[in-house]
């Protein structure tokens, strides 16, 4: 077996087997595709890195792992170079590149500086790219006990190796961005502007030798030709903290299983229960074993039995709708409507002044408005859009969004946490337009709130309010064809495909009549948002006028 690396430890400690497949089974492992969203944050983590090294301008860069990288990073060291990016030292059992060692004098070793592109505020908000329960938005890197714990880990692997190679380690620092930092001109690398340095020696000597035993054991449970015996640990986990060859490893795990129950994840006890009992298929699962629902104490909201609906509708493949419900959100709408929809692009480095670290820059949305009249004639909404690729866009977008948005009417989003947040930061940014973008912002209208509130249960969600499980069930309930409202038909099928076409337009990495083809393809997207909104908005009210019409106003 080669050297475990650094990554291969953290993720040993996620998942031993997974680590296992990687490492011996490298074809399988690479079957298993990683997500858009997870190679753009590698990029954007290599971008944070190569900035961070701003800080040190007279840094000697080890091309990372190529050939005689250990013979130069024992040269440079030797001659106590003051600052070595990416150093690497390895012994018959481990590698570890380092991204930045800094020569103390004073203390005759050096000092070992990482980076993270994690903020140092703990209240971030979770929202930067795509997301099950909304708009397919995942979160951002975000501060958190488990999260500092695993990058104390990786200091003290780091530590234990160098050390182990006779390379005296001082001082041990965690580098990472500054949330309260605000862009004015040239990044500012001074102490706690764009990063902070936090030092963390104590907690890293501290956990150093506790890391060595860990690194020993998984050394001895990776090393054999034949994959770990013990469970795999994700097993007794939700669907979306699964490990990357989660279905190889457990092939007897159906692609639809309990670990599919919504928020099963926060439930651990449940699913050990039902894992432990052999129950893998949903419609195996009792009544008597789902929590029961508690009454909400006063001044609290009641519980929603999103596991109980989304088990009871697997089982009859009869949706659950409360007419009287979904009537009186809707109800609550008055027209015109506004259908909007942002893409962003939440990058690590700010790029624009009056911007922090993962603000997200708003630099496209889709509208589709339907008056009143329209609507009774049948007609369909009109479209306004705009996306812009050069500079700042957040002053001309609210003023493309000024010009066709009204004074009244309902702005209907799907997961309006996002859209508000971005109205927020834009009225920080255009700060004429603030009375505006708040107006917005008082009249937006979640619909996702009518599958997230339990309201309107399908079978074909499978349990998710996500507006990609959502349309294609409506879709066939309106027997549309499948070509019609298909995400997968597009050049640009998601948010993180949109985010990275901005990025790659922005960097230059696109460019000549590869820009217009790019753009047309980011605004057939962001369309499809806005008019699936309208899709299943129409579907929702249709419902509600054929159901009273009927004399039905429940369906349980």
């Amino acid at each position: 077996m080669k050297p475990l690396t650094k990554t291969d430890f953290i993720l040993y400690r996620n998942c031993p087997q997974n680590v296992w497949v990687k490492i011996h089974e490298p074809s399988q492992y690479s079957k298993f595709e990683v997500s858009d969203f997870e190679k753009s944050l590698t990029v954007m983590g290599n971008e944070v890195e190569e900035i961070a090294r701003g800080m040190f301008p007279d840094g000697y860069l080890v091309e990372k792992r190529s050939d005689g990288a250990q013979e130069l990073t024992k040269t440079l060291v030797e001659q106590k170079a003051s600052v070595i990016f990416q150093a690497v030292f390895a012994t018959e059992k481990y590698l570890a590149a380092t991204d930045i060692l800094v020569w103390n004098a004073s203390a005759d070793a050096y000092d070992m500086c990482e980076i993270k592109m994690s903020s140092t505020t703990a209240d971030e908000e979770s929202e930067v790219a795509d997301d099950e329960e909304g708009k397919n938005e995942k979160p951002a890197p975000k501060k958190s006990s488990g999260r500092e714990l695993q990058f104390e880990y990786d200091l003290a692997f780091q530590a234990n190796v160098f050390e182990n190679c006779g390379v005296k380690i001082n001082k041990k620092y965690l580098i990472r961005l500054n949330k309260k930092y605000k862009k004015a001109g040239d990044l500012d690398f001074s102490e706690n502007q764009l990063f902070i340095t936090e030092d963390k020696t104590v907690a890293i000597d501290d956990l150093m030798p506790r890391v060595l035993i860990e690194m020993e054991e998984a050394h001895h449970l990776l090393s054999p030709a034949e994959m770990p015996t013990r469970p795999c640990p994700c097993y007794y986990r939700g669907r979306s903290s699964h490990c990357t060859a989660f279905s190889y490893i457990n092939k007897d795990v159906p692609e639809y299983s309990v670990h599919d129950i919504n928020r099963i994840g926060n439930s651990k006890k449940l699913l050990k229960e039902l894992l432990d009992e052999g129950i893998l298929h949903i419609e195996k699962v009792r009544e008597d074993q789902l929590p029961k629902i508690k009454e909400a104490k006063e001044g609290q909201k009641p519980s929603k039995p999103r596991k109980q609906n989304q088990v009871a509708v697997h089982k009859s493949k009869k949706p659950i709708r409360d007419i009287y419900a979904i009537k009186a959100e809707l109800s609550s709408l008055q027209f015109p409507l506004y259908f909007l929809d942002y893409e962003t692009y939440p990058h690590a480095i700010p790029f624009f002044d009056g911007y922090h670290p993962y603000q997200h820059i708003v630099f496209q949305y889709s509208l589709h408005v339907l008056n009143a009249e329209d609507f009774k004639a049948g007609l369909p909404p009109k479209h306004f859009e705009s996306l812009i690729l050069d500079g700042d866009p957040a002053e001309r977008l609210v003023e493309s969004l000024c010009t066709n948005i009204g004074e009244t009417g309902s702005v209907i989003s799907w997961y309006k946490k996002f859209e508000n947040s971005r109205n927020r930061e834009l009225a920080e940014l255009v700060p004429l337009r603030f009375e505006f973008l708040h107006s917005v912002i008082n009249r937006t209208y979640d619909l996702m709130d009518i599958v997230d509130n339990q309201h309107y249960v399908h079978h074909g969600f499978k349990g998710s309010s996500s507006i990609k499980k959502v349309l294609p069930v409506i879709k066939d309930l309106l027997a549309l064809p499948k070509n019609v409202l298909d995400y997968n038909v597009l050049a640009v099928k998601s948010g993180t495909d949109a985010i990275e076409a901005y990025r790659k337009i922005l960097k230059g990495e696109i460019v000549g009549s590869a820009v217009e083809k790019k753009k047309q393809e980011m605004l057939e997207y962001c369309k499809l948002d806005t008019e699936a909104m309208y899709i299943i908005w129409k579907f929702f009210t249709n419902l509600v006028a054929q159901s009273v019409q009927d004399g039905k106003t429940a369906e349980r």
